[in-house]
């Protein structure tokens, strides 16, 4: 039996690079970025004042209607990027069979962040009474998804991931799983964090992480740079829409492009000790080629996790040299991390549209903030100026803490 081919049909970006993903694209080909100083909280260590904090938001003004008053943001912003994608898919007519279109989204923190803001410090100050009745529900990573199928009334497959920074390529793959197997008609995928409190802040940089303010007083991140030294933490939404070839062909949808291969591989290594030779990435991109049914002649443009943090570029370079062979010194190897930072569970996402938008303009991204490359980094980064492309086919990489490795597919649809 011929497995049924997965189009992606709406896409929704919440972040400050732009409210539409004609917008995102726009600012991504300008080489513009999200990052800037935190303004919202005060930071202790004045080494990490560099952000992707998103200073606009207001779920009354996106989505008047909706009962969001109890919700944590991390929830709040996947209905908005939910929202803005099934608006720009047209898959909000009342015709269509609900009880075939699922949902599946995806968080890394949840609502650890706001928890310790709120619950725990009422909890600490005035005891079990200053706990929130519904906290229990909304804490959780399954609230984010049950949120966007409540709202939008999907009734089909349910499922929610949460694997560090690959969470978000994670939901998309279940969702492209839920539809191959007949489960599903469509499927509203995408992925949210909200970490911009003092607390998580103090965690992530106490962690390590996070790229301190450079000396020089350029920006952050700088993935494969010589001087790249951690990631820049940005916070925000993203959602497809992705739906069965013949499922978006007779509603008469719109298609960005096909999603045509997944993967996933575990290092089973401690937990924070990156394999450096890169060999994980490299099974990874293999098990995607392989699910798409393509050597590795026929990529065009990797499109990196490239984050910043010196190990993980590294050992990212040499898995995809290892998994390209030669071909990988013949291609564009870049990181959108520049642009949008590291976003967790929404980065996956906002990949796929930033891989879309380079199919429909064939046009490559730019990896910005780029100086040299450090050692053990070989490639064709695209250094800070976007670059004319003949592309068809882009893969995707990314990598998560735990040594969780996963990959998607993207190429230009042909009927």
């Amino acid at each position: 039996m011929t497995r049924p081919r997965i189009v992606i049909t709406g896409i929704g970006v919440l972040l400050s690079l732009g409210r539409t993903v004609e917008e995102f694209g726009d600012a991504l080909f300008a080489g513009r970025s999200c990052i800037g100083p935190i303004t919202g909280f005060e930071v202790a260590d004045k080494r990490y004042t560099l952000g992707g904090e998103l200073t606009d938001f207001d779920i009354e003004a996106e989505m008047p209607d909706a009962d969001t008053k109890r919700m944590f943001r991390y929830s709040q912003y996947s209905l908005v990027a939910a929202s803005r994608a099934i608006t720009d898919a047209k898959l909000d007519s009342a015709e269509l069979n609900r009880d075939r279109i699922g949902t599946s989204f995806s968080t890394a923190a949840a609502g650890l962040s706001e928890a310790v803001e709120t619950d725990a410090k009422r909890y600490f100050s005035r005891g079990d009474r200053g706990i929130s009745p519904v906290l229990w529900a909304e804490y959780t990573p399954s609230a984010c998804t049950t949120h966007v199928a409540i709202h939008f009334g999907l009734r089909g497959p349910c499922g929610t991931m949460s694997a560090g920074c690959v969470s978000g390529v994670d939901s998309i793959a279940w969702g492209v799983q839920q539809i191959r197997s007949g489960h599903a008609d469509a499927m509203v995928v995408g992925g949210a964090d909200a970490m911009f409190t003092p607390f998580m802040w103090s965690a992530l940089y106490r962690s390590g992480i996070l790229a301190p303010v450079p000396d020089d007083g350029g920006s952050i991140p700088r993935p494969f740079s010589y001087d790249h030294n951690g990631i820049a933490l940005v916070e925000g939404g993203s959602a497809l829409v992705l739906e069965s070839e013949t499922h978006a062909r007779v509603r008469g949808a719109r298609i960005y492009g096909e999603l045509s291969g997944i993967g996933s591989v575990e290092e089973a290594r401690p937990l924070t000790n990156l394999d450096p030779s890169g060999h994980a990435y490299a099974v990874t991109m293999q098990r995607v080629m392989a699910d798409a049914g393509v050597p590795p002649t026929a990529i065009d443009w990797v499109c990196a996790h490239g984050t910043g943090y010196p190990g993980a570029d590294c050992a990212e370079s040499r898995g995809i040299e290892t998994a390209l062979g030669a071909h990988a010194f013949r291609i564009p190897v870049s990181s959108v991390r520049g642009a949008i930072g590291q976003s967790f569970a929404s980065g996956g996402g906002f990949q796929v549209a930033a891989a879309c938008m380079a199919l429909a303009r064939q046009k490559v991204p730019a990896t910005l903030n780029f100086s040299r490359p450090d050692e053990g980094c070989r490639l064709d980064y695209v250094p800070n100026i976007p670059r004319t492309a003949r592309l068809r086919r882009t893969l995707i990489c990314a990598a998560g803490v735990g040594g969780t490795h996963s990959g998607l597919m993207v190429e230009v649809y042909d009927r």
